[in-house]
């Protein structure tokens, strides 16, 4: 009975053992497969170290299971453990060192870079530069400053003037010396020319003489007579300035116009109470000579001061030639007046 119980344990012993050693070489043939390692980032590879001597891992061995009761069946062992090969465990690269942070020097240190220098670049030469023309309008000389009552220049400007007018030649034996009033306006095209063209518009009156007022009493009877001459027209000339200062300038003139000449002989007639008159004139009137438009030349010259900006005083002297058919007839016309 004994044999018997010792036969069946060693029959059982040995289909254990067979079994493990089946089961652990089936294990070995299927492995799961691994999976993909991540790669690691390239980096510098470290200094070659000696290799690591790895001790040799213990096989752990198989537990002898104990016997089972009668009439129950063995139970069947746990597989063994299994461990990766040794060379996955190999350890890990090692991780390089972030280089330290640069080192920067202090703030001292630190020194706005040496610009050079610009360059100046190379101007052009300036444009030539004239000078003021000879010839300049006296107004535009002397714009301001110190100057801003002197002659200032303006493109327009009007005048009003009067005075007396002489006489000459045959005029003097017939006519006494007038008088005359007149007025008018000088455009200066450009301040750049002291040129100006001048437009007058003159009323001269002379008194008849006695020599020629007897020749009238004796065509027309005994009485007292009397009469005048009317003078009217008008002048266009050119005005040439000449500039002594800021304030006086002079200038001289020369043209041409056309006049109309009226000469009037009037009677005084006596009533008991005395000499009758008219409402503008004593007397009545028995001649009346009219003359056609003549031409006149002029030429002159005059004296300006400067009143201001705007206004200026002048005083001018004219030598006129009226041509009537029967003779000539020269006036010299002087007047003062106010430029504006």
């Amino acid at each position: 009975m004994k044999t018997d119980a010792h036969t069946s344990i060693a029959v059982l012993l040995l289909a254990i053992g067979t079994t493990a050693v089946a089961s652990t070489a089936v294990a070995q043939d299927v492995q799961p497969p691994q999976p993909a390692q991540p790669q690691p980032p390239q980096t510098a590879a470290p200094a070659p170290s000696a290799p690591t001597q790895q001790a040799p891992q213990a096989v752990p061995q198989s537990p002898v299971p104990p016997a089972p009761a009668q009439g129950v069946p063995p139970a069947s062992p746990p597989p063994p453990a299994q461990y990766p090969p040794a060379q996955q465990y190999s350890p890990p690269p090692a991780v390089p060192q972030s280089p330290p942070p640069p080192r920067y020097p202090s703030a001292p240190q630190y020194q706005k870079p040496q610009t050079q220098p610009a360059t100046p670049q190379q101007q052009p030469p300036p444009p030539a530069q004239y000078g003021r023309p000879q010839w300049v309008h006296s107004e535009s000389s002397y714009p301001g400053g110190d100057n801003a009552n002197g002659f200032h220049y303006h493109p327009f400007r009007f005048h009003i003037d009067g005075g007396g007018t002489l006489t000459e030649k045959s005029n003097a034996q017939d006519f006494a010396d007038g008088w005359n009033a007149g007025l008018g306006f000088t455009w200066y095209p450009t301040s750049h020319l002291p040129l100006g063209l001048r437009v007058d518009g003159t009323y001269n009156q002379f008194n008849i003489r006695t020599p020629l007022l007897a020749q009238v009493a004796a065509a027309n009877g005994p009485g007292i007579y009397h009469g005048f001459q009317r003078m009217w027209g008008g002048d266009t000339d050119l005005e040439l300035d000449l500039h002594f200062s800021p304030y006086v300038r002079g200038y001289v003139l020369a043209g041409g116009g056309w006049y109309k000449q009226e000469t009037v002989f009037r009677q005084s007639y006596y009533y008991d109470y005395g000499y009758g008159c008219g409402w503008w004139s004593c007397g009545m009137t028995v001649a009346r000579y009219d003359t056609n438009w003549h031409f006149a030349r002029n030429a002159g010259l005059g004296l300006e001061f400067a009143m201001g900006p705007d206004a200026s005083f002048f005083i001018e002297g004219r030598y006129m030639r009226l041509n009537p058919t029967d003779a000539k007839s020269d006036y010299i016309p002087i007047r003062a007046g106010l430029r504006f």
